[in-house]
Order: C-alpha cells, then sequence, then structure tokens
C-alpha cells in the first residue's frame, strides 16, 4: 500500500458531523456560539492522497474535528446498500468478509494494532497516523485468515435455535408479562437471515463494520458515478462512528469538481494548487474549509456539545462556567480560529 507521487492524486472529501437529536435551541447555539453556519452539523472539506486506507482515515477524522482516539470506532454503509450488498442474508454477509467487511473476531483481537500513543503531544501523533506511506498490520484483516474466522463461525453454529426479534418479544410480553422468548425453528447459520442471527446470536464486533485497510478511494464512489453492483466502489456515502456512548457520527462523500469551493470564495485556485502540492509531495491529507468549530471527547455528542457552549457563554454561575473551560482545555478542545491548512 505505498504510495508513488507520480501516481498519486488529490482526492476531495466533504465530512459531516451530524446527529438526529439536535433541539432547535441547540441549534441556535452551535449556530451563535460554535460557529456552525446552519446550527445543524459540523463540516470539513479536506484533500487525501489517492492510497490513503480507512485506518489512516480515521486518525485525520479525530484530528479534523478535535477528538483524541479515547474511544472505539467504526465504518460502515449506509442502511440500504448494506442491506443490497448482502441481500440481508448470512451467506450474502459471509461472502463479503475479508474482502469487505471485518471478520467476526475482528473486535477481539488487533483492529486497534497501532494504538501506541503513550505520552507526548497527541496531535503530533496523529499526524504521523495519517501521514503516508500508509501500511495496515491487522492479522485479522489479513484475507486468508479473515475467510478461515468465518469459516469457523459457520461450521460451530450448523444446528442452532432462531430466536423471535427481541421487539417481537417485548409486545408479546406487554400483553403476557410471563412469556418467554419463542423459538421459531431450528436451521444452520449460513441459512439464516442477518435479522435471524441477529436474534438468536450476539456478535461482539456486529457485521457491518467495514474492513480499514480498504482504500478510501475504492469503496467510496463520487456523488454522480454509476455503481454497478460488482465490485468496488460500493456507495456514494461512508459513515464514520465515534465513541458508541455519546454517538458521534461523520457522513463522509466524495466530490468531483471544486466548483462550489470556489464559486462560494471558501477557497481561491491558488490554495488549491498549493494543496495538491502538499499532498502530492508530503503525502498527507489537507483540510481545505472548515465550517464549525472542533468539538471534545466525553461531551455528551453534539447535544452535549451545544449545552456546554451555552454554559461558558450564557450560563449565569461563573465558576461553573470557568470549570467547563477547564475541562475543555484539558480535553484539548481548542476555540481559536485555525486556518484549515493548519489543522492537519
Amino acid at each position: 500500500m505505498n504510495g508513488n507521487s507520480n501516481d498519486m492524486t488529490p482526492i476531495r472529501l466533504h465530512l459531516e458531523l451530524v446527529t438526529d437529536f439536535l433541539s432547535s435551541d441547540e441549534k441556535v447555539l452551535l449556530k451563535r456560539y460554535g460557529e456552525s453556519s446552519t446550527g445543524e452539523s459540523i463540516t470539513r472539506d479536506i484533500f487525501i492522497p489517492s492510497d490513503m486506507t480507512l485506518h489512516a482515515l480515521h486518525y485525520a477524522i479525530q484530528k479534523l474535528f478535535g477528538w483524541q482516539n479515547s474511544h472505539l470506532r467504526r465504518f460502515f454503509l449506509p442502511e440500504e446498500v448494506y442491506a443490497q450488498l448482502t441481500n440481508n442474508t448470512v451467506k450474502g454477509w459471509s461472502d463479503l468478509v475479508g474482502s469487505l467487511f471485518q471478520p467476526p473476531s475482528e473486535a477481539e483481537h488487533d483492529l486497534f494494532w497501532d494504538d501506541d500513543y503513550k505520552s507526548g503531544s497527541i496531535n503530533t501523533w496523529l499526524r504521523k497516523k495519517y501521514t503516508g506511506p500508509y501500511v495496515f498490520r491487522g492479522h485479522y484483516e489479513q484475507y486468508r485468515v479473515a475467510r478461515q474466522d468465518i469459516k469457523d463461525l459457520l461450521n460451530r453454529f450448523e444446528d442452532m435455535e432462531i430466536r423471535e426479534s427481541f421487539n417481537d418479544y417485548l409486545e408479546r410480553k406487554e400483553q403476557d408479562p410471563d412469556s418467554e422468548p419463542k423459538i421459531l425453528r431450528r436451521a444452520s447459520l449460513i441459512d439464516m437471515t442477518l435479522d435471524e442471527m441477529n436474534a438468536s446470536l450476539m456478535l461482539e464486533s456486529g457485521t457491518e463494520n467495514l474492513l480499514e485497510k480498504l482504500l478510501v478511494s475504492d469503496v467510496l464512489a463520487f456523488e454522480d458515478e454509476e455503481i454497478r453492483g460488482e465490485g468496488f466502489p460500493v456507495t456514494r456515502e461512508l459513515l464514520y462512528e465515534y465513541d458508541f456512548g455519546d454517538g458521534w457520527r461523520v457522513n463522509i462523500t466524495k466530490k468531483g469538481h471544486y466548483d462550489d469551493l470556489l464559486s462560494d470564495y471558501l477557497v481561491s485556485a491558488e490554495e488549491l494548487e498549493e494543496a495538491s502540492e502538499t499532498v502530492i509531495l508530503k503525502h498527507k491529507p489537507v483540510c481545505l474549509t472548515r465550517d464549525g468549530l472542533s468539538v471534545m471527547d466525553d461531551v455528551g455528542g453534539l447535544s452535549g456539545y451545544a449545552r456546554f457552549l451555552e454554559t461558558i457563554y450564557e450560563g449565569d454561575d461563573k465558576e461553573e462556567a470557568a470549570d467547563s473551560r477547564r475541562w475543555a482545555k484539558y480535553m484539548g478542545w481548542n476555540q481559536k480560529k485555525l486556518a484549515p491548512k493548519k489543522i492537519l
């Protein structure tokens, strides 16, 4: 996966930090104090090297939005794309393990093989991670290992009970508090739907997580690109989730032009050329535009971040506001207005 500057090209990504749970008051706070132009999201536009992996993109996303790599994360597909690719069957999913999806044992082993930060500047450490050349040394993402892992899982459950879904059970339990979960039938795992498997078997890592060794440019199509349904690319939108408790979600799309950035005077032609040269010569991503301040870990998602802004800017309790600012500084929060190119 080592890149060559002779064949490397810059690829523009648009990243949008969003949530489904912002109140109108919280949107006002994000717009008023969080420098979000819409009050609904925080966005970044970046150039990345064409050989960048999902694994390296993770570290760039951490730096772009102000996190410190303190929680679990995953890349996954929109629900409709995932359903189409797998046909919502265990066989459809298992056939793609090792080429698109992580094997079932991934979360228990070495996805975090290079999370070796111990001390010093977290930003310097992150920068090394998203600067090429890019490699991935996770054992379980090797194709042969992944295929053996899914084979072992299927062989382990050649005859098992298929239970009703948890939602169906809860609906029945409301009518009959003494009811027990129903066993619908018996079957081998390979013959189940994904819904049947998820109701009957708990996989710690789930089934939706994408291999992080994959190239962003392979997985993600341009917004107007035709997807044929076989091979790569597989989606026009890539999803990134970080800290499953706070539920941060970044929607990622790939743009084939820069007309909007130029016409809205967000960047100049000279800045685009300079960014392109940096990507190729320094083998690293460059931030082109930013809309919204950085956030931080453990603040409670975008909703919690909006309430944090309310506390420090509008709160009546000055001591509480000061404590919140000190905590935010400890968490690495930076409210300074940095030039986009200095973010990464």
